[in-house]
């Protein structure tokens, strides 16, 4: 969905797309046949790649391939799989290359092409020795709508990452539609985590997992002004390690309040006063969410994750 994305960051590097088009016999173009391959431009120089990749291992970016209807070969799914919205998909013909990703599996699905992002740019070439590999660079700024955007014009398909954008931007208004009247539009809500046994907690954005694109993005609800201000001043979407008693400060006009639970719950809170007189839990508008659902960030877990907020939101309005 997500955290280990971080690994390398590479900032402001622009991926030119489709800057030629090549035969594999050559000269198509002037002979008629049908092109068999095409040249994209990357980071790492012009690759040329099937027109129609029959085999992709997908380092990265497999759910986004599985949104788009075409299911790789094999893909990190150590790392990247375990969505219970991608489970069923993910099981059945998607070889695990591992994590970090062992060359040797790549190889024995014999791709005809590998995409990557920079987490595998330091075993760039040892792949690109196998088959045409792809790297699409990281950069923290982009949303998995822009990476799909990115990724579509890479495979020439330009108009999938859209369609996923549109199709997302229309489930979304149907979701405002359904709480309009039950819960205020400009609603506050927070989304936190529970750490270090009750010590510390995190705070979360738009782009990180943990239902953040659905709340902010697509029910255009508000984050506290606290939470707001911490992660623009960071420059983040995610802040860490925050002292558990600095909690109400955070929370003090949250009008909802989403704690992730990824082995900590409300329940390790529930007894103490830095908890109880937080305002949104004395109105019991405190919901926690099933760690295991939201942490992911993909096209498919985000939409379902929209349908189950909305749920729970109308069930504490």
């Amino acid at each position: 969905m997500q955290a280990r994305r971080m690994k390398y960051v590479w900032m402001g590097v622009v991926l030119a797309l489709m800057v030629a088009v090549v035969s594999a016999c050559g000269g198509a173009a002037n002979s008629g046949k049908k092109e068999k391959t095409r040249v994209v431009s990357t980071v790492n120089g012009d690759v040329e790649i099937p027109v129609e990749p029959k085999r992709i291992v997908a380092l990265y970016y497999h759910n986004i391939l599985l949104a788009f209807d075409m299911k790789p070969v094999g893909a990190n799914l150590t790392w990247w799989g375990g969505s219970p919205f991608l489970k069923d998909v993910e099981a059945d013909g998607i070889v695990d290359v591992g994590g970090p990703p062992s060359p040797e599996a790549v190889a024995a699905l014999d791709p005809d092409l590998i995409i990557m992002n920079s987490n595998n740019a330091d075993d760039y070439e040892q792949y690109a020795k196998i088959a045409p590999s792809v790297l699409i660079p990281y950069d923290p700024a982009n949303s998995v709508y822009d990476d799909s955007k990115l990724l579509g014009e890479v495979l020439g398909k330009p108009e999938a990452g859209e369609k996923l954008l549109k199709q997302f931007e229309e489930k979304a208004k149907a979701a405002r539609e359904k709480l309009a009247g039950k819960m205020d539009e400009n609603a506050k809500v927070a989304i936190i985590r529970i750490d270090a046994k009750g010590g510390q907690f995190s705070i979360f954005g738009y782009n990180y997992g943990r239902g953040g694109w659905s709340v902010y993005k697509g029910l255009n609800l508000k984050m506290p002004a606290k939470i707001e201000k911490e992660l623009n001043d960071q420059n983040a979407q995610i802040v860490q390690k925050l002292s558990i008693e600095l909690l109400p400060e955070y929370l003090a006009d949250a009008d909802y309040v989403l704690v992730s639970n990824e082995g900590e719950g409300m329940d390790s809170l529930a007894n103490r006063d830095v908890w109880k007189t937080i305002p949104a839990v004395k109105s019991n508008k405190a919901i926690e969410l099933d760690g295991k659902q939201y942490f992911y960030f993909d096209p498919i877990s985000i939409e379902a994750q929209l349908d189950l907020i909305t749920e729970l939101l109308l069930q504490h309005s």
